[in-house]
């Protein structure tokens, strides 16, 4: 038994790099190679091996270099000139990403915990912060007897509460320290921001956070036993096999035990399985505690070599049903870090059987599966054991994958509002957002506006989101209205609210209203562009120009006619569009002063077809854009333009256009240099088939090799023999090389389109629309008129309507009513309409409707209202309150109401207040007698009888004579005036 310790106890470990590829790593892992953490790229790994292992290389002529021998012994040295280097960057540096917990200390063990050190940081945390974590507690023991600690963070922390449940673990492996480390920094980083985040608050108040720090205790204490001070490379747990220590726990789970290939039946093995699948005490008490609980996901943390790790890992080749989730989390998960995701196969070219992802996913009897995924955390320069001043770094690193699978582990879903402070001019506007959906599973969200703002008159309904797509987004926005009375420059505060029907978040807004300011100068607005494009729909941003609204139009690409659309906002969702077209849309902006801006100039895109668009395609980026990236790309209606991607890939496939079979393509592609330019490597596939690859014949549509010219473009032939449909592009720039369709490359970008390939030539639509029905006139007015019609029905879509007056197109517009103007006044005109769609069939005409102007008049035509600071002269005329005044010796007489003089018939006479003879007048003059004191003084007006004024007077004594000589024969009327009272009498003229 001492021997065998002796000799396990001097087995040394290497830090290495060797040559080979994929399929010789694959053969000398068959062989016995215990490696399955390592960096590979290039065809050379780097990686931390056995005395065992090296021998191994030797044997099959395997080319390798030593970086650091005995790693054990000096690994504690190697850190401590790391340490001090560090330090030097780090006086010169900015501070960090995340700010260290007050109450998180690196270890006594190469600035990593001991077990003891760890197990009381947990009893500080409950300590300090009781309401928020439970006492540790064990789930289970190990083989020496030692208890498997857990705790869990909630906000009610001893009770069991009807919440989504997470799962976080490290030292499965017990030379991968820096799970813990990482794991005590995110604990204690949610207990002292709980009460100052509200993001934490709220997921920390609605999820049960359990956390593993040790799943391995007797093989970590081994470590720390041999080497205190860091640097134990033992990896198992210490159970006595009869000749060797250690079960791999990380091989001994029951899903796909023992699988071929990534583990090993040699009880000498570091890989070794274990004689049977859960074997050990420490996966059992694994088991048994996961199938207590309904958990969501779980972050099984190891290290190194900058890895986000998913299922399978059973099986090269072999994908979960999941597949397409897993990449969309592992996408967005590594955002900030730039971390190699996938499953074991596809990050470092092993497999591994019986591991903890693939049973908590795997194994759904016993218990719901859980998106259970590995971080590799560290380089291959940090290796199994980093220097203490990269532990913080590495925390930092992967903070983010933390906080994220929080987001998607329970039913969250943010609510982000386009502007916090909102400025508007009229007592009406709306509050714009987006909302994004981050959990794994769906919900009915409702998002609803709120205040305790006395300026508020109402606020719009919630509106609700049940089938938004996993890290998808939808905009929406909500009405609101303020108090007629709100002062100019008030701030009211609006609350958002998102409910997900159990609990709520809020974020703030605050709209400032400025009392109806006119501060406006109508400019092209900026930056239109499309997204979310389908086969019916596009949504269409631009940028603000300040206090305007804005026209939209768009069109069929190739047709005379635009539909046009006022808007309030800087966003618009067009619906109606017919799929595989192609359309070209514009917006202006529009002042309260009636000015216009020019239309921005055309931005084109296609709708889509409807067929499924593959999603499984394999992942590829560029790892680093710091120094160069894809800045635009243009095929036909694409014209893309992007700034460098996190992680260097972006998704937009939401950008498409139309392809059909044999045409002549060209694409255009502008690389960005941040400063020094280099040499760039150019390829672009179309997958043809749909089959999900880039593979196939032809489908690598174009290449370029490395070089610095910019732009690059190539032309490109679509094959007579591409599937009809949507289907995928993906644009690559690599450094120096020209890139593969799978490949993660250390410099350049990757960005997915999305190409809707038709059949040669396309169709035409030859089908009219129906006629317009239900034509009917309203506001019949002297010189105007409004016509309003059913709207027609056609195959594709109406595009316009011509509105005709008699046999000539007087207008066309593009929805169901029209404003007529320039007509003549009491004058009779025909109108009728025609339906038009985008290829230009037109409909039939509707039925024909007469209408008649009016023949009044308005004497408070053309006449401004009053203001007080105004100097008005005698014989002046105003407006106010409804009724014309005119500026007299005695102050201001009332004309009578706005209106009033248009009417055709008399006035009404109050009995003897007014007299006039003769009547019917037979000579030239006529003599009108006022009877009451009250009228001594006002205005005789004579009209005729379609009410127009012939003849005003003053009157200036209660006898007044009026010459008649020069009107024709016919009836009149004589009204009388007098501040706010009127009279009149009808008389006949000879």
């Amino acid at each position: 038994m001492c021997s065998i310790f002796k000799t396990q106890a001097q087995e040394k470990y290497y830090r290495v790099v060797f040559e080979t590829n994929k399929k010789q790593l694959e053969s000398l892992q068959k062989k016995g190679l215990d490696v399955d953490h390592f960096h590979f790229e290039n065809e050379k790994v780097t990686a931390e091996i056995s005395n065992s292992d090296l021998k191994l290389l030797k044997e099959n002529d395997v080319r390798y270099k030593i970086l650091i021998r005995n790693l054990s012994k000096r690994i504690p040295k190697i850190n401590k000139r790391i340490d001090k280097s560090n330090a030097r960057k780090a006086a010169k540096s900015n501070a960090q990403k995340v700010p260290s917990p007050t109450n998180f200390s690196l270890g006594s063990m190469g600035g990593f915990h001991k077990h003891d050190e760890a197990i009381a940081a947990l009893d500080k945390m409950r300590q300090l912060y009781p309401q928020l974590i439970t006492v540790k507690s064990s789930i289970g023991t190990t083989v020496q007897g030692r208890s498997i600690y857990m705790v869990k963070i909630s906000d009610n922390a001893d009770t069991d509460e009807n919440e989504d449940e997470m799962l976080f673990t490290s030292i499965h492996h017990a030379r991968e320290p820096i799970g813990l480390s990482q794991n005590l920094f995110y604990m204690w980083y949610l207990l002292e921001n709980y009460n100052s985040n509200p993001e934490i608050k709220t997921l920390v108040d609605n999820t049960e956070l359990y956390f593993i720090p040790i799943v391995n205790p007797d093989g970590y204490i081994y470590n720390q036993q041999t080497n205190p001070n860091g640097g134990g490379y033992w990896r198992k747990n210490r159970r006595n096999n009869g000749g060797s220590y250690g079960i791999d726990l990380n091989r001994n789970y029951g899903y796909q035990w023992a699988a071929p290939g990534g583990s090993s039946s040699s009880p000498s093995s570091d890989q070794y399985h274990g004689p049977s699948k859960f074997s050990e005490p420490e996966t059992q008490a694994m088991r048994d505690f996961t199938n207590q609980h309904n958990f969501v996901a779980a972050l099984n943390y190891h290290s190194f070599s900058n890895l986000l790790i998913h299922p399978w890992g059973y099986k090269a080749n072999t994908f979960t049903p999941d597949q397409s989730t897993f990449v969309k989390l592992c996408t967005y998960m590594t955002e900030e870090n730039a971390y190699t995701y996938g499953t074991p196969n596809q990050t470092v070219g092993y497999t591994a059987g019986g591991s903890s992802d693939d049973w908590m996913y795997g194994e759904q009897s016993s218990k719901p599966k859980v998106f259970a995924m590995t971080p590799e955390v560290g380089s291959s320069s940090d290796g199994f054991w980093p220097a203490s001043s990269r532990i913080i770094p590495l925390c930092n690193e992967v903070f983010p994958f933390n906080l994220k699978i929080m987001r998607m582990a329970t039913k969250y879903a943010k609510v982000t509002p386009s502007n916090v402070n909102q400025t508007i001019t009229t007592t009406t506007g709306s509050v714009a957002y987006s909302i994004k959906r981050f959990s794994l599973n769906q919900a009915n969200w409702t998002v609803s506006l709120s205040s305790n703002s006395t300026h508020i008159a109402s606020l719009g309904q919630p509106k609700q989101y049940n089938n938004i797509t996993f890290l998808g987004a939808e905009n929406g926005s909500i009405n609101f209205e303020l108090k007629t009375t709100t002062p100019s420059g008030t701030q009211i505060p609006v609350t958002i609210t998102i409910n997900n029907g159990s609990w709520e978040y809020t974020t703030n807004v605050t709209i400032t209203y400025n009392g109806g300011s006119t501060n406006c100068t109508a400019t092209v607005p900026g930056s239109v562009t499309t997204s979310n494009v389908t086969t019916t729909t596009a949504s269409i941003n631009w940028d603000a120009v300040s206090n305007a609204t804005y026209d939209v139009r768009y069109r069929q690409t190739g047709t005379a006619s635009w539909i046009t659309s006022a808007e309030n906002g800087t966003s618009k969702v067009i619906t109606g569009l017919t799929a595989s077209t192609n359309y070209e849309v514009q917006v202006r902006s529009k002042c309260a002063d009636g000015t216009t801006s020019s239309y921005s100039a055309s931005t084109s895109f296609t709708t889509t077809n409807g067929n499924p668009n593959p999603t499984n395609y394999c992942a590829s980026n560029g790892k680093s854009t710091a120094d160069e990236y894809i800045s635009n790309v243009k095929l036909r209606t694409i014209n893309k333009t992007s700034a460098a991607a996190t992680g260097g890939y972006s998704d937009f496939t939401a950008e498409s256009t139309e392809l059909s079979k044999g045409s002549n393509n060209t694409i255009t592609i502008t690389p960005t240099w941040s400063g020094t330019v280099y040499n760039e490597g150019y390829s672009v596939w179309i997958d043809y088939n749909q089959d999900g690859d880039f593979t196939d014949a032809g489908e690598q549509v174009w290449t370029k090799s490395a070089s610095k010219t910019t732009p690059v473009n190539g032309s490109f032939t679509v094959p007579a023999t591409a599937k009809d449909g949507n289907t995928r592009m993906r644009v690559s720039m690599k450094y120096n090389g020209i890139p593969t369709s799978c490949e993660s490359f250390s410099y350049g970008e990757v960005e997915d389109y999305t190409i809707v390939i038709t059949g040669a030539g396309g169709g035409s639509d030859t089908e009219a629309p129906t006629a317009p029905t239900g034509l009917t006139a309203s506001n019949i007015a002297q010189t105007t008129v409004t016509l309003s019609w059913n709207a027609a029905t056609d195959n594709v879509g109406i595009t316009e309507y011509d509105v005709y007056q008699g046999n000539t197109i007087t207008t066309s517009v593009s929805g169901t009513t029209a404003n007529i103007t320039g007509l003549t006044a009491n004058t009779t005109y025909q109108f009728s309409i025609k339906a038009k769609d985008a290829a230009g069939n037109i409909s039939v005409s509707s039925t024909v409707v007469d209408v008649t102007t009016a023949n009044n008049s308005d004497p408070c035509a053309g006449i401004s209202p009053y203001n007080s600071s105004t100097n008005y002269q005698l014989g002046d005329r105003v407006t106010y309150q409804g009724n014309l005044y005119e500026r007299t010796t005695t102050g201001w007489t009332n004309l009578g109401p706005c209106g009033a003089f248009a009417r055709s018939t008399p006035l009404t006479l109050a009995k003897d207040a007014l007299e006039f003879y003769p009547n019917p007048v037979v000579g030239d003059f006529i003599t009108v007698t006022v009877n009451n004191n009250l009228w001594k003084s006002g205005t005789i007006l004579i009209l005729d009888v379609n009410g127009n004024i012939v003849q005003e007077i003053k009157l200036k004594n209660q006898a007044t004579q009026l010459d008649t000589s020069n009107f024709a024969s016919g009836a009149y009327f004589i009204a009388l005036f007098n501040g706010s009272k009127s009279y009149s009498k009808q008389m006949i003229i000879k």
